[in-house]
């Protein structure tokens, strides 16, 4: 039968020795951040990366999230510019990805993000030119670069290979590189190499995130627009369907 959970304890060694490395890398991980929305598994296909174990190289996607800010940038802001503000605020997290494994094709239409490499290093695959779905005229100010192509051999998950071909543009990051800037409604994905020998460890600052989870009742809003808003695009729907709940036995 296939694998479509992961168990408890499978669960809890996962999140304690994400959190263990974060909190050796001096990132502000607390009690609370080890939670069951921290862990992620982009679809029921993907438990089967537990069979062999995350250290396994095998190309699954799925991710540990520990997010220590999201802010809203509405306080102080007149009324009137309420509507803009779900693109503005700051969102600051902590991503941890082991060897192999990826956060999968995806965009954003309101977030703005950026990649700092804390340890280890991250393969970014992302499409240059920007998804526009309502056809509008979009600004430009410092476009997206074209990237590097990918190198060979890179291994995609199995059955989720197509959802990858539209990012046609590489780069690879190391700790010290510059920050690494994605914009709004650029596709894009990463991985950790699957020949590392440790995790990649990676900081996050974007604009607010609105990023619904299986919790996302218990969150309060500062705009009643935004209740259940749900800013993260996945181009496979069992993605999509997978962030909003890890299923844990």
């Amino acid at each position: 039968m296939a694998r479509d959970h992961i168990t408890r304890r499978e669960y809890q060694e996962w999140l304690m020795e994400a959190a263990s490395l974060g909190r050796a890398l001096r990132y502000p991980i607390t009690p609370e951040m080890v939670n069951d929305s921290a862990g992620i598994v982009f679809g029921e296909d993907q438990y089967r990366a537990f069979e062999n174990g995350l250290w396994s190289g095998e190309p699954y996607e799925l991710m540990v999230i520990f997010e220590s800010l999201n802010e809203a940038a509405v306080d102080g802001l007149p009324s009137a510019g309420g509507d803009f503000a779900e693109y503005g605020g700051l969102c600051d997290k902590l991503m941890i990805v082991h060897p192999g494994k990826f956060c999968p094709p995806h965009f954003h239409l309101r977030k703005t993000e950026s990649y700092e490499v804390v340890f280890g290093e991250m393969e970014v695959f992302y499409s240059p030119k920007p998804v526009n779905p309502e056809d509008e005229e979009l600004l430009e100010f410092s476009p997206m670069p074209q990237g590097e192509a990918w190198p060979e051999g890179v291994a995609l998950p199995a059955g989720r290979e197509g959802s990858y071909r539209e990012l046609t543009s590489y780069s690879r990051l190391r700790p010290g590189d510059p920050k690494f800037v994605m914009h709004r409604k650029h596709l894009h994905a990463f991985r950790c190499p699957a020949d590392a020998a440790v995790p990649a460890v990676i900081r996050e600052v974007s604009t607010y995130s609105h990023e619904p989870t299986e919790h996302a009742h218990d969150k309060s809003v500062p705009l009643p627009s935004w209740t259940g808003l749900h800013d993260n695009d996945f181009i496979t729907p069992a993605a999509n369907t997978g962030r909003l709940a890890t299923n844990i036995r």
